[in-house]
């Protein structure tokens, strides 16, 4: 056997999992490598990410070309054989969460303000490109993640509102509600956005009445989400303070939104922690990725959790309830008290 290295060519080795696998060569759908230049790289599907990690092999690897007739010398029965690469480790798939907190942070650094925003600032454009390219996300996280954020589109580029101009936003649709009569189920989006436009664009003006409501199936109204509309008046009473007597910021939430939405706490479970006849807020985002730190926080912040109050702090970053079960068993202990199973810091 004659061997000729052409090592001109790099190759990779990895294995797919059987969903992968089926994902993209049973039914030809595609996948795609993102990340920054200082992330680790992911391979993402349309709803799924697998971090791509090195590991060495326990033996190398030859990768060599197909052999044909010509490759063997009929006088002497030599085979010649074209090795590719020579590998000395492979890539490894291994599912993760969708790395998600950058791309607010992106849009934090220029939020919109309305009319007098200046839209010709040096600051980066996002485009949903910008996103799809450099954040560790499938399509279906990214999509999802903007739709709760809220976001916008301007002049092709996508923005975040800004929170204090979101609420005089929902201040001036209340009011223009209020003087023209209109039913809050039955808010003609065209002639609102164009009450509006003293504060914001007309076209501003239509996706946020989009967000805040649920569109008539002519596409001509909407009906106003009173939990979306009670949910932030919450927010923003608490996000400037450090806490409140939960008494006290019941009593002030009831007297911000009108008498007919709803205020239930259930609302705020994302957002708050309840302790002690106190309520503070929260900014999951601001929380570390890593399981250890964000639960180090948590309880900083609060003794004794039950399940229900640690799940939607905690839930993004585990991808199954296996392996949710199995970060409350490494870093917390159940105890009983008063009846009730609270989760405490496994040590310390």
């Amino acid at each position: 056997m004659s061997i000729k290295l052409n090592s001109s060519k790099q190759l990779y080795i990895t294995k797919l999992s059987d969903i992968v696998y089926d994902y993209y060569l049973k039914y030809r759908r595609k996948l795609v490598i993102r990340g920054a230049h200082d992330d680790f790289a992911t391979l993402c599907t349309s709803d799924q990410v697998f971090e791509i990690k090195s590991a060495e092999t326990s033996n190398t690897l030859l990768l060599a070309s197909p052999l044909d007739s010509s490759s063997v010398n009929k006088e002497n029965g030599c085979i010649a054989l074209t090795v590719n690469s020579i590998l000395h480790s492979k890539l490894e798939l291994t599912q993760c969460v969708p790395k998600l907190k950058r791309i607010r942070q992106l849009f934090e650094e220029n939020p919109y303000r309305g009319h007098f925003d200046d839209e010709e600032n040096s600051t980066r454009k996002i485009t949903i490109e910008n996103l799809r390219n450099e954040i560790q996300a499938s399509d279906e996280a990214i999509d999802a993640y903007l739709k709760k954020l809220n976001v916008i589109t301007i002049n092709g580029h996508l923005r975040l509102l800004d929170f204090d101009f979101r609420t005089k936003l929902i201040e001036y649709i209340i009011s223009i509600i209020s003087i023209q009569d209109w039913s809050k189920d039955n808010i003609p989006i065209d002639k609102c956005a164009t009450e509006m436009r003293e504060i914001c664009p007309k076209y501003v003006a239509k996706q946020f009445l989009e967000q805040i409501g649920t569109i008539s199936s002519d596409d001509n109204s909407i009906s106003l989400n009173k939990n979306t509309i009670s949910t932030h008046y919450a927010l923003d009473l608490l996000r400037n303070l450090e806490k409140m007597k939960l008494s006290e910021f019941m009593t002030c939430w009831r007297e911000c939104v009108p008498a007919e939405f709803p205020i239930d706490l259930e609302q705020l479970k994302e957002f708050v922690i309840m302790s002690e006849g106190t309520i503070s807020y929260i900014d999951i985002d601001n929380l570390s990725e890593k399981a250890n730190e964000r639960i180090k926080t948590l309880f900083s912040r609060k003794n004794n959790w039950t399940l229900s109050e640690l799940e939607p702090f905690l839930s993004s970053l585990t991808t199954s309830n296996a392996e949710f079960n199995s970060l409350l068993a490494t870093h917390t202990r159940c105890i009983l008290k008063d009846g009730q199973k609270y989760y405490v810091p496994k040590y310390g």
